[in-house]
């Protein structure tokens, strides 16, 4: 039985030519890039030509590259101390319980509301604000309904109450799959190697050029200091070779996918099954629900099947019912039953059409174990 993967916001499957281009620095380039011969400058030559391959697609900014994007969320929030923070209910647990741990030490953190699609309300993230909010993080893509956040928006209207702050965006989800969005009123962007081809263990954090950044690990001195300790240099190659990749095919990729995600739509069962991404949403990632079942046992069951999807937020798998979802004021009935199916730029036009043909048998199939019909 071939397997069909499709819980790819969760991870996806590395990207072969990017990791034959850069499996090199695991074998033969293997030097330290602290080291002063010439072999270990050399090194420390093609990181910072990774550095210009990424930054290529942001202009005016710098980058510290990180183990993961959970990394680059917890920096961006615990380089500014003393906040007054706004974020929204819809960000993924890296964002979400580092604001909490803060909140339990006495700062102060509001969350705006969300929309039925995951999208942040945006009249009650502006409402939050005010002229002593230091800090406001809000993800570009939601990670469990693909819902797309205007952030370099938010970020200006937010600066127009509060001048001062400084706007983080988680942009996992988003970074190499959408037109970036980043622009000159984002100050941080968190992004994730794993999420487009690359190699787990490696992300970055991408900043405003203008942002002064204080070192948050101390050691060696690596990354201008900010960051210490010796590289992932075959993690960082192979992102930048991602990155690439991703960018030049960005618009036939979101045109290929959009294709597929409305061919998946419009091939599942509508009278059992509830679309909760939006048409507009990220094509990427399609959240679901079938209506008073449970979405761990369809997973199961499709399993069995060959079909491999998600039920969320793999980083949140452990709790009932999403938090993100609830938020969108789902009741009961749907958040039992959330399934998230996300696409990768390898995703074909027959997977598509086998999960959405597979899905439909296993929800009438426990449909009617469960209503008895």
């Amino acid at each position: 039985m071939k397997k069909i993967y499709l819980d790819n916001a969760a991870t996806t499957r590395p990207n072969l030519d990017a990791f034959n281009r850069s499996h090199a620095f695991a074998i033969e380039n293997f030097y330290n890039p602290s080291a002063t011969y010439r072999d270990g400058r050399a090194v420390l030559n093609e990181i910072n030509l990774a550095k210009s391959r990424i930054l290529r697609y942001f202009p005016n900014s710098k980058l510290i590259f990180t183990s993961c994007g959970t990394e680059s969320d917890n920096t961006a929030i615990s380089l500014f101390k003393r906040k007054n923070a706004v974020s929204t209910q819809g960000e993924h647990s890296a964002v979400f319980q580092t604001l909490e741990n803060l909140r339990s030490k006495g700062q102060t953190v509001r969350y705006a509301k969300l929309n039925p699609d995951g999208s942040v309300n945006i009249d009650d993230f502006l409402s939050l604000i005010d002229k002593d909010t230091t800090f406001c993080s809000v993800v570009h893509v939601n990670n469990e309904t693909g819902a797309i956040n205007d952030i370099n928006y938010l970020a200006k209207r937010a600066k127009e109450i509060s001048p001062n702050l400084i706007f983080h965006s988680d942009g996992v989800q988003a970074f190499g799959k959408i037109s970036s969005g980043y622009g000159s009123f984002v100050d941080l962007y968190s992004v994730s190697a794993h999420k487009i081809g690359g190699l787990k263990g490696v992300g970055c954090l991408i900043y405003n050029e203008k942002l002064k950044l204080s070192p948050f690990m101390f050691g060696g001195g690596q990354e201008g200091g900010l960051r210490s300790g010796t590289e992932n240099v075959l993690g960082i190659i192979n992102l930048s070779y991602c990155a690439e990749n991703a960018y030049e095919n960005l618009a036939k990729n979101l045109e290929k996918t959009q294709k597929l995600k409305n061919e998946f739509l419009s091939n599942i069962n509508k009278e059992l099954i509830t679309i909760i991404s939006s048409e507009n949403a990220s094509p990427y990632v399609v959240s679901l629900s079938a209506k008073g079942l449970r979405g761990e046992v369809l997973q199961h069951m499709l399993e069995d099947e060959g079909v491999i999807v998600g039920t969320g937020s793999a980083c949140s798998s452990k709790h009932p019912h999403s938090r993100v979802i609830k938020a969108c004021n789902y009741k009961n009935d749907i958040l039992d039953g959330v399934l998230r199916i996300s696409f990768s730029f390898e995703t074909d036009l027959e997977e598509v059409l086998i999960c959405a043909e597979k899905l439909n048998l296993c929800v009438e199939k426990l449909d009617k174990v469960m209503n008895k019909r």
